[in-house]
């Protein structure tokens, strides 16, 4: 579950403002707006990149407003899938996980096994996608956030990418935070979350 309750912050010039709204467990939501209307910014914020300077964050029933990124139990995929670059891309999907056979079950699932020995400075945008999607998941998190994670993949890549994440959620039961501006991305989806200027503009 994740809840946002009455949560402000301000970064720069822009300001998110007492926004409020739950996405129960095991939901799959899509946060939809418009550009600069502060979708990437609640999904740090509940990462924990950002400390809100009111209001509180809840995951999975508990308050992790100040709690440290690493303990919230939560898998963030970043738009460009920043990736660590001193590291092969096996590490970095490795990076976190508790189990082995995780990894090489994802990397399967997700049809990247044969980038796994390859410098993460070799790979394609969309590669770089997957590989951080891949990142994200194998600690098992409770929470999945994902930021535009499909951007750079051609419509069939994605649609079957999509389509293995969300058997993989109903498996593991996890929940997701879906930004995205493709309808596409957004079908998988049981929640709509319409972002407007900083603030929730109504669930659907």
């Amino acid at each position: 579950m994740i809840e946002c309750r009455d949560v402000s912050t301000h970064v720069g010039n822009f300001a998110i403002r007492e926004v409020s709204f739950v996405v129960p467990q095991g939901v799959h939501a899509a946060l939809t707006g418009p550009t600069a209307s502060g979708k990437t910014t609640l999904l740090e914020l509940i990462a924990g990149a950002i400390i809100p300077a009111s209001g509180s964050v809840h995951v999975g029933g508990m308050e992790v407003t100040a709690s440290p990124p690493e303990t919230r139990g939560i898998g963030f995929v970043p738009q460009h899938g920043y990736l660590f670059p001193h590291l092969s891309t096996s590490d970095n999907v490795q990076y976190g996980a508790h189990d082995v056979g995780m990894v090489a079950d994802l990397t399967r699932r997700f049809g990247i096994e044969h980038l796994m020995e390859r410098s993460v400075t070799k790979l394609s945008g969309g590669e770089r996608q997957v590989v951080a999607l891949c990142r994200a998941l194998a600690p098992r998190p409770r929470v999945v956030l994902l930021d535009e994670p499909f951007s750079a993949l051609d419509a069939h890549r994605r649609s079957t990418l999509l389509d293995e994440f969300s058997a993989l959620q109903a498996e593991w039961g996890f929940t997701v935070l879906h930004v995205t501006h493709d309808q596409t991305d957004a079908r998988a989806a049981t929640l709509r979350l319409e972002m407007a200027d900083g603030a929730i503009a109504r669930p659907r």
